[in-house]
């Protein structure tokens, strides 16, 4: 029968070949056509092609037949058992066969394409291809019959893709669907609907199957809703790594994990990576998808940068950032997305109201480096960026030069965003170093280029990162060693503290390699005979650095050795045999090297000088070589004749070039680092049983210490040529030669003052020897600090105090002596020490000076004042001392006298016990329990037990007694109301590590609130530090406006109010506020609060505006969302109470009044900030403003904006008033013109705010109105506009003013005094005064005065 067919089709006639399949029953053209398809008995195609050429669509039985062939056909692709070949040109040509069906069959068609979706069945084969087909037929029908009703084609496509994607759709089938799509013309609504019937498949479908799904729908994309695709797929994946982390953290105690989720972590990675590739890839032919993803990034910058940061969205944004033309901006956009996280997590931390309003989001730092993690699953294409966004972090927040000065790098609790984000950026580098082999190289090149380069500007943090790199991985690194030879090469140009730094971050790859070690050595040598001073420091410095880790015989006993030694310099040191006969030779070999030093600069030996001691501690066996390099230096300006004074020959210690003189020899240091050595030498000596005792430059150098100390003490002033009738000016050669022998003999009592200290054993001799020497010294300091009064501000005293050569522990040994020391034995001794007040000042000087140094560079000058252990150690010892000191001259006054001379010692303890806590709580925060359990006696064995949190509290307590013995002292005794303000900025310090949720916190709180609201303080700095205490406290665990409100009701109350015959109630709510200190030390603090919480209401309102323009609608958000709008409202509505009595103080006119018209200008700008926000709302349709804001309104017009017109009516008047009074006090006419002019300057300067407010109001009134046409509600109902504000020039008042301007310069001609006629008419000659002085100067001035009059005018 199919023979029939075929050749009746060949002939070309339709009605034999329509007549033939007539006869034939469904059935059996079923069988034929399966048949041929199936068993390879013919064609399938040609009969196919026979059948539907002689079914014409002219009659429904030619039509049922056609559509019985589709239907088969179908079946047949659907099952996959026909060759591909075959089945292809079977699709090609049902699809031109398409068109000719009529709507219903169509529609029947489109049905059963629906039903298989629904069952299933069309998860595989051809059969789809032709689905597209019949949709587009069926939207070019114009009418199609669909249950009894007929439907325009398009409308039926919309109901049939809807109802399919309303459907379950089977897993498998999903990636055909989403491919048959791109041939389906739809609308932009249905190409939403579809792109999201597939994204919600996503969680359904295997991993596996996800990056070709995703290739499809970013296929699908190109017809539209690029953004929708990116931000679905965005979504998804960030959902996917939030349950991965999460089954992570729940399973991390599970013994036996299960190997399927390790599994799917893998896999997870493995998905993410093609993903990334596939948008990619797809972004390069469509740069359309890269802008709607950096849009994308943007709009949630703001409301979620825990989504825009995630670790899916970041490492996409770094692979197509490889694409040149979205590089700039997307490092760009990355770099300020990372600092606004840390600003804004900074923000959260200081105010715990905005911790309420906006919870604090995922850690930024924990995602970009979760990113990192994620790169070694073959995130290739990732790796490159990750380097990029590094440096790129590091580059732009790393620390700054200001003024051509660096920034001293100093490690405390308190780090700033842009810090963050540059130590983020440094840890990048770090793990992708670690992490990806292929890019170790660049990333070690890229340091060093930077180091080398950026010769002006900071470069420490590249070097804490070489020196972390360096010991993550010394043997990886050894494979880079020809880019670190290359950079030695450039060593000697580099700044001295750059070149030190890099040696020092490269050190441990000395020891694994020889060759890399020569190098260096070469370079140093080279550098040492530079004509440069810079290179030969180096050369001194980098020689020190290899003197310090080459131990001699590797003999040094653990004590003694304060080297940390790595893995692999220990591994150097056992399989090296030639190791210590190696180090001695090479260390001998370096002090030669150095002696050529002992010839250089000052400053050259200077650094030698300052070096050597910390060698000969970390090398001992150095000990004797030093000694003999110091002493033959030592015997150039030592006077051997030891009936000869002076001792030492200090014209040899300066040079001379013409008129000026320099200084070739710091003797001070030399004699300061042999004292030091030789000290070092004899512990060690008893401390190693066998170590033979060599006399020979150890025992001389001590003879000589000992001969120059007796000569010092019997050396006078006139035997150095240094006497009171001496020129000490810098202005002259012999000025500066004198100044210089000054500070070198002043240095050299320091130094011989701490020798005979450390070397007296209490002895009564030596201590005697210790007071004269000072003695010696305190005479002729104050020589000096008399020539440096009398002549112009001379330095030679500022540079000795500057910087003293006592070393710290010297301090904290000799204040220990002083203060604690009970032992019988030690009393007689110590009592010479104790009686001299001006030693016990001394002493406790120089321990501040090194305290101060600690607290703003973290370390200080001296031996160990880079060790932080020590450091800290020698803080409790202090602080000890100094609290004990304090603690008894408070609870018992009267030890000291009121007339004792120059600064109080009870002052001086107090202030440094404050700055050890400041140094503990700022530098050593983890160590802070450790140190509150040293420093108090009384504690003994308790302390170990007890509560931190209970500890710090024990001493807040005993901080809070001393002050409130200061305050009940009164005037009584010596001590002082100032006394409190160390104590409370102690207070403030341990405050800080309270947890707010724990009792003690709130004790502490109350405490000080009750401080501040019954103590009657006049003091001003008092107050100022009590306040900010109070406000600082408070700000972390609750809301401030209404505080603020109470301190704004005080001040009202003790300034006065703006109308003199309104008298304002005397009542306070806080006794600290009275009329010494309510302005401007209270107003200004409470504005300045005013300000900060201000800035963090607008942060709120912006924060929730982004919201509302990214948020998708749900209930529940808008709940919240207007809750938080309501304590909004709230809150400013307290502000505007506070406000109200602010503006009707009698503010005293200067900072004050400009710092009140600044905040109030502000807070019209968050109201109008909030009043956009709901216009935004309405905008959107997004909800509707609440009853809370219209009373707000409400508000702002009856308690704020005619009391502010009102302000402004007594400030213009204050400011006529102070421009009329200005001249004519003067006698001369000259003078009493200069002083209208400070008088016009002052006003000027003053009422410059006032348009800025008037025009933040009308900004706010503006808005006003159009939320009032949105929204329907007359908010302008209590608001009273002002009819005269505008800026026009009235040319009556100018000829006026131009008249009074006249007929008043003939008055000042002739008289100095006001007239009468003036003073009877003030008002308007005070606006006559005003303009006429300004008139002819700038009219835009003067219209703003008139405009300013205009506002007092209607106020009035």
């Amino acid at each position: 029968m199919d023979k029939k067919i075929l050749s009746l089709f060949d002939e070309g006639t339709v009605a034999p070949l329509t007549e033939l399949l007539t006869g034939i029953s469904e059935n059996e053209l079923t069988s034929l056509i399966n048949n041929r398809a199936l068993r390879g008995k013919g064609d399938p195609v040609a009969l196919v092609r026979a059948i539907l050429y002689g079914s014409p669509c002219i009659s429904t039985d030619n039509v049922q037949r056609r559509l019985l062939v589709y239907k088969v056909c179908i079946g047949l692709l659907q099952g996959n058992e026909i060759q591909s070949k075959v089945a292809a040109e079977l699709v090609g040509l049902l699809m031109l066969e398409v068109d000719n069906f009529p709507g219903r069959s169509l529609a029947e068609l489109a049905g059963d394409y629906v039903d298989s979706i629904k069952n299933g069945t069309a998860s595989g084969g051809k059969s789809l291809e032709l689905f597209p087909k019949v949709l587009s037929a069926i939207a070019s029908q114009e009418v199609i019959a669909y249950a009894g009703n007929e439907v325009k084609g398009p409308e039926y496509k919309s109901h049939i893709l809807n109802t399919m994607c309303a459907s379950k759709w089977d897993p498998k089938s999903v990636i055909p669907l989403a491919t048959i799509f791109r041939d389906i013309p739809v609308t932009s609504d249905e190409l939403q609907f579809l792109i999201n019937k597939i994204m919600r498949m996503f969680k359904d479908v295997d991993f596996d199957e996800l990056p070709p799904l995703v290739y499809q729908l970013l296929l699908l994309s190109t017809k539209g809703h690029k953004r929708l695709v990116l931000e679905g797929i965005s979504k998804f994946f960030i959902k996917q790594d939030k349950i991965s982390e999460q089954k992570r953290i729940g399973q991390k105690d599970v013994i036996d994990l299960l190997e399927d989720d390790s599994m799917t972590v893998d896999q997870l990675r493995q998905t993410e990576g093609n993903i990334i590739l596939h948008i990619t890839f797809a972004t390069k032919q469509d740069q359309e998808l890269g802008r709607e993803f950096i849009k994308y990034l943007k709009s949630n910058q703001q409301c979620s940068s825990g989504e825009v940061l995630a670790p899916f969205n970041l490492a996409l944004a770094l692979s197509i950032a490889r694409i040149h033309r979205f590089e700039e901006q997307i490092y760009d956009f990355l770099k300020a997305a990372i600092l606004r996280s840390f600003k804004d997590r900074e923000r959260q931390q200081e105010s715990w109201w905005v911790r309420e309003m906006v919870p604090v989001n995922a850690d930024v730092a924990e995602m970009v480096l979760q990113t990192v993690k994620n790169s070694v699953f073959g995130w290739d294409h990732v790796t490159q960026g990750l380097v990029q966004l590094g440096f790129t972090l590091m580059d732009a927040y790393g620390p700054k030069s200001a003024f051509g000065k660096m920034e001293v790098k100093a490690q405390c609790s308190h780090v700033t965003p842009s810090q963050n984000a540059c130590n983020l950026g440094a840890k990048m580098l770090l793990e992708t170093f670690k992490a990806h082999e292929v890019v170790r190289g660049e990333i070690l090149e890229e340091i060093l280029n930077r180091v080398i380069t950026k010769a002006t500007a900071p470069v420490s943090h590249f070097l804490d990162l070489l020196s972390a790199t360096v010991r993550s991985a010394p043997q990886i690194l050894l494979e880079s060693l020809p880019k670190v030879r290359e950079a030695f090469d450039y060593l000697s140009f580099l700044p001295a503290s750059t070149a030190l730094g890099l040696l020092k971050a490269v050190q441990p790859l000395l020891k694994l390699s020889v060759t890399l070690k020569d190098a260096l050595l070469l370079v140093l040598r080279k550098a040492m005979f530079s004509r440069q001073i810079e290179s030969r420091r180096i050369a001194v410095g980098g020689f020190l650095l290899v003197l310090k880790h080459f131990n001699v015989l590797g003999g040094l006993p653990s004590s003694q050795c304060s080297q940390e030694i790595s893995s692999s310099q220990v591994h150097v040191e056992v399989h090296s045999r030639f190791n210590q006969s190696g180090n001695e030779a090479l260390c001998l070999e370096i002090l030669g090297n150095l002696r050529r030093c002992l010839t250089q600069q000052a400053d050259v030996r200077l650094n030698l000088y300052e070096g050597l001691y910390e060698v000969q501690c970390r090398n001992t066996k150095l000990g004797q070589p030093i000694l003999e390099m110091l002493l033959s230096q030592l015997k150039r300006y030592y006077e051997s004749a030891v009936d000869v004074n002076p001792p030492l020959k200090l014209d040899l210690c300066i040079q001379a070039q013409g008129d000026q003189v320099f200084l070739t020899e710091p003797l001070a240091h030399l004699i300061a680092c042999i004292q030091q050595c030789v000290c070092k030498v004899s512990e060690v000596r008893g401390q190693d049983e066998e170590e033979e005792e060599d006399g020979g430059a150890e025992s001389q150098l001590e003879d000589m210490l000992e001969s120059i100390t007796c000569r010092m003490i019997k050396s006078e002033m006139e035997d150095f040529e240094l006497d009171k009738s001496a020129d000490f000016s810098l202005t002259s050669g012999v000025g500066v030669k004198n100044n210089i022998f000054a500070i070198l003999v002043l240095g050299v009592y320091e130094v011989l003052i701490e020798y005979s200290f450390s070397t007296g054993d209490y002895g009564v001799k030596k201590f005697e020897d210790v007071i004269r020497l000072y003695q010696n010294y305190h005479t002729l300091s104050e020589v000096l600090k008399t020539a440096a009064g009398a002549g112009k501000k001379g330095k030679g005293a500022g540079t000795k105090t500057a910087r003293s050569l006592l070393t710290m522990r010297f301090a904290v040994q000799m204040l220990k002596a002083l203060y604690s020391d009970s032992i019988p034995s030690h009393q007689e001794s110590l009592a010479i020490l104790r009686q001299n007040t001006d030693f016990v000042k001394f002493v406790v000087n120089v321990a501040m000076q090194k305290l101060q140094q600690i607290n703003d560079q973290g370390k200080c000058d001296g031996v160990e004042g880079e060790n932080k252990e020590k450091l800290f150690t020698y803080c409790c010892t202090m602080a000890r001392v100094f609290l004990q000191e304090s603690t008894t001259y408070l609870e018992s006054p009267g030890r000291e006298n009121k007339k004792e001379k120059g600064r109080r010692l009870s002052d001086m303890h107090l202030e440094a016990f404050a700055t050890i806590v400041n140094i503990i709580c700022t530098r050593y925060e983890e160590n802070l329990p450790e140190f509150l359990r040293a420093i108090d006696i009384n504690l003994a064995g308790d302390a170990e037990d007890m509560d931190e949190e209970d500890l710090m509290y024990m001493h807040c307590k005993k901080i809070q007694r001393l002050v409130m013995c200061v305050i009940e002292a009164g005037d009584e005794d010596d001590r002082s109301v100032k006394d409190i303000i160390p104590l409370i900025n102690i207070l403030g310090q341990l405050g800080k590590h309270l947890k707010p949720d724990r009792e003690q916190f709130t004790q502490f709180r109350s405490w000080i609130n009750r401080l501040c609201a019954e103590q009657n303080i006049d003091d001003v700095s008092v107050v100022k530090v009590l306040l900010s205490l109070q406000f600082k406290i408070l700000c972390h665990v609750e809301a401030l406006p209404s505080l603020i409100r109470d301190f704004s009701q005080d001040i009202h109350s003790q300034l006065g109010d703006i109308d003199q015959e309104v008298e304002v109630e005397k009542r306070t709510h806080y006794a600290i506020v009275n009329q010494h200190t309510a302005a401007p030390c209270v107003l200004n603090l409470v504005l300045h609060q005013i300000e900060s919480e201000l800035d963090h209401t607008d942060w709120v309102i912006s924060r929730l505006k982004a919201e509302l323009q990214a948020s998708v609608d749900s209930s529940a958000g808008l709940t919240q969302r207007e809750s938080l709008e309501k304590n909004v409202c709230g809150r400013l509505g307290v502000f505007i109470t506070a406000f109200h009595e602010l503006v009707q103080s009698a503010v005293p006119p200067g900072g004050c009044v400009e710092g009140l018209l600044k905040e109030i200008t502000k807070m019209y700008e968050v109201l109008a900030a909030l009043t956009k926000f709901y216009l935004s709302m309405y905008t959107q349709r997004a909800g509707h403003m609440s009853a809370r804001f219209e009373k707000l309104v409400k508000l702002s017009g009856t308690y704020l904006t005619q009391q502010v017109y009102a302000m402004i009516t007594f400030i213009q008047a204050s400011q006529a008033e102070q421009l009329q009074q200005g001249g004519p006090k003067k006698d001369k006419k000259k003078n009493g013109s200069a002083s209208v002019q400070v008088g016009k300057a002052r006003v000027l300067k003053e009422s410059k705010f006032i348009p800025n407010l008037i025009f933040s109001i009308e900004q706010y009134e503006k808005f006003l109105i159009q939320l009032t046409k949105k929204s329907k509600v007359n908010l302008m109902e209590h608001i009273k506009l002002t009819t005269s504000r505008d800026f026009r020039i009235n040319t009556a008042a100018l000829e006026t003013a131009m008249e009074h301007q006249s007929s008043s310069d003939n008055d000042t001609e002739e008289e100095n005094t006001p007239s009468e006629e003036d003073e009877e008419n003030e008002p308007p000659n005070k606006k006559t005064k005003v303009i006429k002085e300004d008139g002819q100067a700038k009219k835009p001035k003067l219209s703003k005065l008139s405009r300013g009059k205009k506002v007092v005018k209607h106020s009035s």
